[in-house]
């Protein structure tokens, strides 16, 4: 059955962990399969809440996202500004917002110079492609839009673990207005979330702001609840 923002000739959605915190390497993944590609990842990605993502990367989707990156990246630097990102066409036709490609920025790009690298790029995709698949799974009567009542347990399903004000919350600050929430509503949200997700390893779990933490996914929703308060 063709679902609304499915693009055609997209598999059906099968069993799938949408849990940031707990993603599983597949088999034959690019990281496994290509050495060299390891050797390559500079030391900064490797310590980022988002790495585990590049481990889900199979080396066929691996080939396919460096052959798009490579038609988006049309200056051949190597590396996407943010106007490239906003030009790039993402799963389910995803067009990022100039404010969610900018959050995407602030995400993925590790040394912070403004551009995003290959590697970069490709945790950035699978992102945004589980936030448009856990999409599709909670668009029930498949409307292409989510009710507000679904943005919580939705959210809940990627590992962030907030109340239900702040999802109430969440759905003012990105809906434009709208009473139900869109796919692009969704990415948005999703990416606010990730890049609290960032910010809170800056604080939390970097040595130069105090003794380190373990990550604790409710710990954090409490963080989230907090931020998104504060942008009321």
């Amino acid at each position: 059955m063709f679902r609304p923002g499915m693009q055609p000739g997209m598999p059906p959605m099968g069993p799938q962990s949408f849990n940031l915190w707990a993603v599983q390497p597949v088999p034959g993944n690019f990281i496994t399969s290509c050495p060299q590609c390891v050797y390559a990842l500079p030391p900064s990605i490797r310590g980022t809440w988002w790495f585990p993502l590049l481990s889900s990367i199979g080396i066929d989707q691996y080939q396919r996202i460096y052959m798009w990156f490579m038609s988006v990246d049309r200056d051949r630097s190597g590396t996407l500004e943010i106007n490239e990102l906003m030009q790039g066409q993402f799963p389910g036709n995803i067009k990022l917002s100039p404010k969610t490609a900018l959050r995407m920025m602030r995400i993925f790009d590790t040394d912070f110079n403004g551009h995003i690298s290959f590697y970069e790029f490709m945790a950035m995709y699978k992102f945004l492609e589980m936030s448009f698949n856990l999409f599709l799974m909670n668009d029930r009567n498949r409307s292409g839009t989510m009710e507000p009542h679904e943005i919580q347990p939705a959210l809940q399903q990627m590992g962030f673990f907030i109340q239900p004000r702040t999802a109430v919350l969440l759905h003012r600050l990105f809906s434009l207005g709208m009473a139900v929430c869109d796919v692009s509503c969704w990415v948005a949200i999703c990416a606010f979330a990730a890049q609290c997700r960032s910010s809170y390893q800056m604080l939390f779990m970097n040595p130069y702001y105090g003794q380190m933490k373990p990550f604790n996914p409710v710990e954090f929703g409490k963080f989230l609840d907090i931020i998104t308060a504060l942008l009321e």
